[in-house]
Order: structure tokens, then sequence, then C-alpha cells
């Protein structure tokens, strides 16, 4: 087990130019040489845009606070927003074809391997959550040898 690295978050505010700020910060943690770098910044990039259109000011403030993790062979996303009352983040069962909304946590969920998640705090906001391996490569190399073992 490696020891797990000093985390990184930011406070942004609950508007859309925000996203590319969080995006920016993916690129300040981890650097653009990581192997999970583009997965990271979709994830947060989707997840951040969600707090944004989704949430709405709450007594804890106005506030996106994302936090980066990178602990042994995951790295850790979690975006915190003052909440909503019109319902927990969850996939969409069927989307159409033309639809032009509705893709961030099929992203997130793909990404991650089905390890994402929310966590409701009620009045104080909630966070949703995902791990994404810091190796997508070994991934797809396991599922590959899978893949020919299987035909």
């Amino acid at each position: 087990m490696r020891p797990a690295r000093k985390p990184g978050e930011i406070f942004l505010r609950r508007e859309p130019e925000s996203v590319s700020s969080a995006r920016a910060m993916v690129r300040d943690f981890l650097g653009i040489q990581h192997p999970a770098y583009e997965q990271v910044r979709l994830a947060v990039s989707e997840i951040t845009t969600n707090a944004v259109e989704h949430s709405t000011p709450g007594p804890v403030g106005d506030l996106v606070m994302v936090v980066l993790k990178v602990v042994d062979d995951f790295v850790y996303v979690e975006v915190t927003d003052p909440g909503s009352a019109s319902g927990k983040p969850s996939l969409r069962d069927i989307l159409s074809p033309d639809a032009e909304d509705g893709r961030g946590l099929f992203i997130v969920n793909e990404l991650s391997a089905g390890n994402w998640g929310v966590r409701d705090f009620g009045a104080g906001g909630r966070t949703v959550w995902c791990a994404i391996p810091a190796d997508p490569t070994a991934l797809n190399e396991e599922a590959a040898i899978l893949t020919v073992r299987l035909e």
C-alpha cells in the first residue's frame, strides 16, 4: 500500500465559469502526464457541471468544493455542493440519442467502472464522489485479457 498523497481542494462559486477552474485544478494537482489525467479531468468537469447547474443556495452557502485525493491505485474525486430539493443525482435509465443532456453521470459511471456515489447531508448539502483507477491502461489491459479468455 502506497501512502496517500496530500489532497488538493478548491472552493468555487456556483456559476458556470467555475467548471474550467475545476479542470485547471486537476491539471495543477495531477499534471498532464498522469495516466489518469484525461479521465479525472472529464469526471471533475461532469460532476462540477452538475453541481453548478442543479444545486441551489442553501444554509451552507453558495459554494462548490472540489477535492482530489490519490490513494493507492485510485484518484478520488469529491464535489460537494449546497444540495437541491429536486432530488438526489442518479443515472438515467434510457437516453434518447437526440438528448442534449443527461449523460454526465453515465460518463462518470463508465470512467470509474461503477465506483461512484452520493452522500446526502440534507440541509448541509451533498457530495458526489467517484474513484478512478490511477492507471486506466492497466484496467483496459485486464479487460482485454478477460475478453480474449472468454472468446
